[in-house]
């Protein structure tokens, strides 16, 4: 190019759009890496929360066998329960 007014501001042009495309880049970036921790957060959660029910529930369990056992109930026929 010979007119150095139009050459300047062709590179200046280039240089904001490839700024931008990076700018773009990092927000992506960071919009992505907002949603993966989202995403282990949520299973976190969900792991916890089958974890605690389990729990509940063989806590719930071994409360019943010792009523039974309180009650005199035959050992065999409660472990069969």
């Amino acid at each position: 190019m010979k007119d150095n007014t139009l050459y300047s501001a062709f590179n200046h042009w280039e240089e904001l759009s490839s700024t931008t495309k990076e700018i773009m880049d990092e927000e992506a970036a960071k919009r992505e890496f907002e949603l993966r921790a989202q995403e282990a957060e949520e299973k976190g959660e969900k792991r916890g929360e089958e974890r605690g029910i389990k729990k509940g529930q063989k806590k719930s369990q071994e409360a019943i066998a010792r009523k039974l056992i309180a009650e005199e109930l035959d050992l065999d026929l409660i472990r069969r329960m």
